[in-house]
């Protein structure tokens, strides 16, 4: 059984350790490098998982198939899963949960699962009961899409688009390079609301390399169009996206924080925006940011902030979050605005609530999602994969954001996904509180 941990929403850069359950051998990943690990063998995760956060291409289900997985093996599993649940979960009381009777409850059906699907979905549903959405299991097919993630480097045979599922769209957030849909005119902020003619969820926009796909797509302030695309392979990295606003206000989205080297990215995003002199303020988008890796939030924080900024604490103790390092450039009073959202969650969460209360930089948009527990994965027998919640986060006044989220400073409601970025209400607010705070100081 192995594990990786995440901080509230995503976590990325892993390091490798070998934990022994009561159960068998365990290979650990690691989403936290710098902080010591709550349990014994095992080191820190984001609080929060990639689910709904990160771009998910609707797929038909798999057919059920006669289960492959012997049945001593279901039971190994099994005890891997409630082993390490009952001995690193955050909470030891399990929050009125009787877990050994769980366990009791499970152990018939996941023995007589007709298919591994079936086998899969049992333990999920058996982490559910936890309720306290940050523990879930991943099957096997689920772990390594999450590992592609990871990379921050994704290969599809599709139209070469990461999009966010709306409740009536998906929103594109990334368009790569050379691709079919770069070649096809589609850029950020496009909603595709129907595949092949029927509403998005019923199709799916990837495909046979060749194949045809004829997407309804609307882009704010225009018509509604229809164009047909030809799928092929496509390669490319999930990077963050920044411009210069006018009077030198940098603008930089940074839509995960799951991708292993998006701190070292947004550096170098940062580095060449200073590049022609120093930045009048800087509105840091965080929207729809599920979290991601503890070693991209402590050294995305570099920029801005020093020294001790709060503590994560789980049933080892507490451990202290130090920003120390000096990674350049140095944007410590340069005058922030941070745009959250509900989809804002995990370590995104800690990276507005941690600017907001050390750097002073304001907060616009709607309350984060208060998912900030951080979580651990454990890679299991057979490559599924079980995220525990293990750890908790307070600021250094002692604030919990744990089902509170971060509270902006200014509220605004408005849907944004339904503009253009250069008409987009909430980050024309932004500029225009940076603009007045540098009037104030005149």
């Amino acid at each position: 059984m192995a594990v990786v941990m995440f901080a509230a929403g995503c976590s990325a850069q892993a390091a490798q350790i070998s934990v022994r359950p009561t159960v068998t051998p365990i290979t650990v990943v690691l989403a936290t490098t710098d902080i010591p690990a709550p349990p014994e063998d095992v080191s820190p995760a984001p609080t929060s998982s990639p689910p709904t956060a990160t771009p998910v291409l609707t797929t038909p289900p798999a057919e059920l198939t006669p289960t492959s997985i012997p049945l001593s093996t279901r039971q190994q599993i099994l005890a891997e899963v409630w082993t390490t649940v009952n001995k690193n979960y955050l909470y030891a009381d399990f929050r009125g949960l009787n877990w050994a009777a769980v366990r009791e409850e499970f152990e018939l059906s996941v023995a007589q699962a007709r298919s591994d699907e079936e086998f899969y979905r049992l333990l999920g549903t058996m982490i559910q009961q936890l309720n306290d959405n940050h523990s879930r299991l991943l099957a096997p097919s689920a772990a390594k899409k999450e590992d592609v993630l990871s990379s921050g480097r994704d290969e599809q045979v599709g139209i070469g688009v990461i999009a966010l599922p709306l409740p009536d769209s998906l929103l594109i957030q990334h368009v790569f390079p050379d691709s079919p849909a770069e070649r096809a005119g589609l850029r950020a902020r496009d909603r595709i609301v129907a595949v092949d003619g029927v509403f998005y969820t019923q199709a799916d926009i990837q495909g046979p390399e060749g194949s045809k796909v004829r997407l309804t797509v609307v882009r704010p302030g225009e018509e509604i169009r229809d164009m047909v695309i030809t799928r092929r392979l496509v390669e490319g990295q999930i990077t963050p996206e920044t411009r210069i606003l006018p009077g030198r206000v940098g603008y930089l989205e940074v839509t995960t924080l799951w991708v292993n080297d998006m701190a070292d990215l947004a550096a170098a995003s940062l580095d060449t925006m200073t590049q022609d002199g120093p930045l009048n303020g800087l509105i840091i988008d965080l929207r729809r940011n599920p979290g991601g890796w503890r070693k991209v939030l402590t050294e995305l924080l570099t920029h801005f902030v020093r020294g001790r900024v709060g503590d994560f604490f789980s049933r080892q103790g507490d451990a202290p979050l130090e920003i120390d390092g000096n990674n350049a450039p140095d944007l410590r009073g340069v005058p922030l605005v941070v745009l959250i959202d509900g989809g804002t969650a995990s370590y995104a969460e800690l990276l507005a609530g941690i600017l907001q209360y050390e750097a002073g930089a304001i907060i616009i948009g709607t309350p984060s999602a208060g998912n900030t527990e951080t979580i651990y994965a454990y890679d299991l027998t057979g490559g599924a994969r079980l995220w525990v919640a293990q750890e908790g986060f307070r600021l250094r006044n002692g604030q919990n954001l744990e089902g509170v989220g971060v509270q902006p400073d200014r509220t605004l409601t408005q849907d944004w996904t339904r503009y253009s970025e250069d008409q987009d209400p909430w980050i024309l607010e932004g500029l225009r509180i940076i603009r007045e705070g540098l009037g104030e100081k005149k």
